[in-house]
């Protein structure tokens, strides 16, 4: 009796201290988040399109962003550039699921055309491109109704021959499904040669773009001329014009004040001068040209 007592008291403990730990509602997944636009690893050119939203997933050896791009497209689906990071992420990751690393391969990259563009035919082009950070290539082809449809994808990734344990490590792996209605191929491969990377581990070793170019050698050697491209020829005219071109000169007159002086005329002696007007004349009267006036002051007028 005593044991099944305790028993029944241990039941009942369990019970009690699993309700206090149990939490009520639905429990979110802290591997898929919303971020800001301000913190986006990568960046579509100037004009667009534009940044919509930014999902972001974390993993124990990477973090992947889908940059979800505006879309004015009648073609299902959703314009996006994803971004995939391989690196050191942090022990706070440790235990979580990783994703999967794999070279670009033909096979995959068909699967995700038909993933990302399902029911659109895509060509993909046999040009060899390279943009800012390295090789790309692209498939093309037209959506539903005036769409055009592009999918392009590129691994930045250092040459094996320089990546070692300490230097030069960390992949960086895009992808960019785009569709707009009326544009051309051209407009919607601009997008790939525009993008501006701007996220990076901060991790000692962490370079997937490898060492810098070195400077040509033939570069300030005697022997190998250098000739300026026609283009520069023309920009540099046009800014020497800009520069050297001089300015009018405006010659500003300035009028010079003359008073105008006038002479007074003299009246002849057929006029007759008019008399002052005033009050203060008094009984002053002015004789006329044929009077003559005598020594003793009196006057004699023909």
């Amino acid at each position: 009796m005593p044991t099944s007592r305790y028993a029944l008291a241990g039941i009942i403990l369990t019970l009690s201290l699993a309700g206090c730990g149990a939490r009520d509602g639905v429990r979110l997944s802290d591997t898929a988040v919303t971020v800001p636009e301000e913190t986006a690893f990568a960046l579509p050119p100037p004009g667009g399109p534009a940044v919509v939203s930014i999902v972001e997933r974390r993993f124990s050896n990477s973090t992947q962003q889908d940059i979800l791009l505006f879309t004015s497209a009648s073609t299902p689906g959703q314009n996006v550039l994803r971004v995939q990071m391989f690196g050191p992420v942090g022990l706070q990751m440790d235990g979580q699921k990783a994703l999967g690393y794999s070279s670009v391969r033909a096979s995959d990259i068909a699967k995700e055309m038909r993933r990302e563009l399902p029911g659109v035919a895509l060509a993909q082009s046999p040009l060899y491109l390279q943009n800012n950070y390295g090789p790309f290539s692209y498939a093309y082809g037209r959506g539903h109704g005036n769409d055009a449809c592009l999918y392009a994808w590129q691994q930045i990734r250092s040459p094996d021959e320089a990546r070692t344990v300490f230097q030069n490590r960390g992949t960086i792996q895009v992808r960019l499904r785009l569709c707009e209605d009326g544009a051309s191929e051209e407009k919607l491969l601009g997008t790939m040669y525009g993008y501006t990377i701007r996220g990076a581990f901060n991790a000692a070793g962490w370079n997937p773009y490898g060492e810098p170019p070195s400077v040509d050698p033939t570069l300030g050697r005697t022997g190998n001329p250098i000739y300026p491209k026609r283009e520069e020829l023309r920009d540099a005219a046009i800014v020497a014009v800009e520069v050297t071109k001089p300015r009018p000169f405006v010659r500003q007159s300035q009028a010079v004040g003359v008073e105008k002086v006038e002479t007074a005329r003299q009246a002849s002696s057929s006029e007759t001068v008019p008399l002052p007007t005033g009050t203060d004349i008094g009984g002053v009267v002015v004789p006329s040209p044929d009077c003559m006036t005598q020594s003793e002051g009196t006057t004699q007028c023909k």
